[in-house]
């Protein structure tokens, strides 16, 4: 939000934010800025805050697409701090600038979710307005109904997120120059000082992934593999039956 912010009000010319699950992609959108949460890897998170190793990344805020290309091609690299981003080698372009096209969009065929833009009217309103300068640019819209295939694994991100969180955040704070050293002296430290730490929201979340166990858990191994393979599974049939170039 702070970094949306100061981009929208022109404090900067570039912003980075750090998402898990929305944080670059929501703040850019209530500020109407372009933000782009690259795959993780591209991008090191040495030195980031973990919540969950398997979505945690950085990435490029900005007020126009060609600045957060700009701004994506010149943090790629392997981290040797971060071992996800060996999976980026030889796979990363310097310059995404490159692959600008005043005229991409024309022939493509965009899928957009059947039932988005539809929880309010003015959000409504905004959404479609959206779609139609998609169609102006030259893109064909097309109905899917993506949500239903992958709407039965909220639980399972939900798991897999509780056993990440522990787990990185335990690593982060061993070599860190904090006073607590392990989530559960977190837990301890709010439950001793609640009235002056906690005194609207309580700590839910943390007292539930301190129960979770180590990451090679039967538990946490399933869920995570279903997750990627119910959500492969998703884009691939939904890109294949509809013949799309993009979700």
């Amino acid at each position: 939000s702070g970094t949306g912010t100061a981009v929208a009000a022109n404090l900067c010319a570039l912003g980075i934010g750090t998402e898990t699950n929305g944080s670059i992609a929501c703040a850019s959108s209530v500020n109407v800025i372009v933000g782009i949460k690259p795959t993780v890897g591209l991008w090191s998170r040495s030195g980031i805050i973990p919540i969950s190793a398997t979505q945690d990344t950085a990435g490029p805020m900005a007020r126009t697409v060609r600045d957060a290309a700009l701004l994506l091609g010149v943090c790629t690299g392997v981290d040797p701090r971060d071992e996800r981003t060996k999976e980026s080698e030889g796979k990363s372009i310097p310059d995404y600038r490159s692959s600008l096209e005043a005229k991409a969009l024309q022939g493509k065929r965009i899928g957009v979710d059947k039932n988005a833009g539809k929880v309010q009217e003015d959000v409504a309103a905004v959404w479609n307005k959206a779609l139609d300068q998609l169609r102006q640019q030259g893109a064909t819209i097309v109905e899917v109904d993506f949500n239903a295939l992958v709407k039965n694994i909220g639980s399972e991100e939900h798991e897999v997120l509780c056993y990440e969180f522990k787990d990185g955040l335990n690593r982060y704070l061993a070599t860190s120059k904090a006073k607590v050293k392990t989530l559960k002296e977190i837990i301890a430290y709010n439950q001793a000082h609640a009235e002056t730490v906690m005194p609207y929201f309580k700590q839910d979340l943390l007292e539930e992934s301190e129960l979770k166990g180590a990451l090679d858990s039967p538990e946490y191994i399933s869920a995570r593999d279903k997750i990627v393979s119910t959500c492969r599974t998703a884009i691939d049939a939904t890109l294949e039956l509809h013949q799309l170039d993009a979700l």
